[in-house]
């Protein structure tokens, strides 16, 4: 069984390179490595080793992943008849998808992976920074970069960032979730003697950006009320308070059936702002509807019944289980057999059939709302005018 031997170069400072690194380095007929810039790269040149790079490889890709996928399989097949000698920036073991393939299909290829050296940029990008980890830190891919990864409450480092292309993809997921003027940063070489920083806010982050797999953003931690107020967590925590024993004397009395004529209330309030396409209204008046939600909630956490994240699941599983043609294997060419899935997931829940008093409630009231909206009539006149059968 022959042994594919992958060795971190370590970070941009080479005088940072372990003595034994150094040595395999030297010591390998061929020397595979996934790029050549690095500054290890020239040294090793210098001494003679003969180096064979993959850098070819992301000129002819359309994106990273069939990248790393052929470089595994390059690795692979030339296993099968010499031992190979792969180098790759930083430590093996860290952002590096080409280790996880290749330890994916060690068993499979019949080859034996082995991980050394290469001192991880973490370190040097930290101490560049002057990052607080012990306040709270987070390391996120900026190749798989999601809002849900944020967190405003932690130092956050992203890493996978090379040019100002991806530099700009992370920035467009970050102003999802952070104020356009919330300070950034984007740090190069840290470490060595090259090391630059460049500072700016988010939105302007990707103004200014150097080619370089050397390269790392850092978002500090924002202490800022403004984000806990989009963030579940603390809508949740001020509930739970309102209705707990210091909470709101009138909030903390509410029961279920209490609140049952504020829903339809809010429900109008909505539907108002809607005919009157008022999107400032109807922002207000979702959150008007969510205050309920987070209030029965809130008041079923305290009876022990049930919390928001119940609520949250339920829903969740419900539009993930009737969207089988989204989510699932179902196909559906027009609206019946759109009617038909739906009708299929619906039965499969073994809910009990009911009469659906809801749907005629909402036939005959709607139009009574929107007279009232649009004509800026009150429902006592329309009863008097017959339009509402008062019985």
């Amino acid at each position: 069984m022959n042994t594919i031997k992958i060795i971190g170069l370590g970070t941009s400072d080479v005088d940072k390179m372990p003595l034994g690194v150094y040595k395999s380095l030297k010591e390998a007929k061929t020397l595979y490595v996934r790029t050549l810039d690095h500054p290890a790269i020239s040294m090793l040149r210098d001494e003679g080793v003969k180096l064979i790079s993959f850098d070819d490889y992301y000129e002819s890709a359309d994106d990273f992943s069939s990248v790393y996928e052929r470089i595994t399989e390059t690795l692979l097949e030339k296993s099968k008849t010499t031992d190979i000698t792969y180098a790759v920036p930083g430590h093996p073991m860290f952002y590096e998808t080409t280790t996880e393939l290749l330890l994916k299909r060690e068993k499979e290829a019949k080859v034996k992976v082995e991980i050394s050296g290469g001192q991880s940029f973490i370190d040097d990008v930290i101490t560049a920074l002057e990052v607080p980890v012990n306040e709270n830190f987070q390391l996120l891919d900026g190749t798989d970069l999601k809002v849900a990864d944020l967190d405003h409450n932690k130092h956050t480092l992203i890493t996978q960032v090379y040019n100002q292309l991806s530099v700009s993809e992370v920035k467009v997921t970050l102003l999802d979730y952070y104020e356009y003027d919330a300070p950034a940063y984007l740090v190069d070489k840290a470490g060595s003697e090259d090391q630059v920083i460049y500072e700016a806010t988010i939105a302007e982050i990707d103004h200014q950006v150097p080619d370089s797999n050397l390269m790392c953003m850092y978002i500090p931690r924002q202490n800022s009320v403004s984000y806990d107020e989009k963030n579940i967590d603390y809508m949740i925590e001020v509930f739970d308070t309102l209705v707990g024993e210091e909470g709101c004397p009138w909030d903390k009395k509410q029961t279920h059936q209490s609140l049952e004529r504020y829903l339809l209330e809010e429900s109008y309030e909505v539907i108002e702002a809607i005919e009157k396409e008022d999107d400032d209204g109807l922002i207000e008046e979702l959150g008007d509807i969510l205050l309920q939600v987070a209030l029965h909630a809130a008041i079923g956490k305290k009876e022990g019944y049930f919390d928001f994240y119940d609520v949250l699941k339920s829903l969740n599983q419900k539009v993930v289980r009737r969207h089988p043609h989204v989510f699932g294997d179902s196909v559906v060419e027009n609206e019946e057999d759109l009617r038909k899935v739906w009708a299929n997931a619906k039965a499969k829940e073994g809910k009990k059939p009911k009469v659906k008093h809801e749907k005629t409630y909402a036939n005959i009231v709607l139009p009574w709302m929107k007279e009232t909206i649009h004509k800026e009539v009150s429902p006592e006149k329309l009863v008097k005018e017959g339009v509402i059968n008062e019985t």
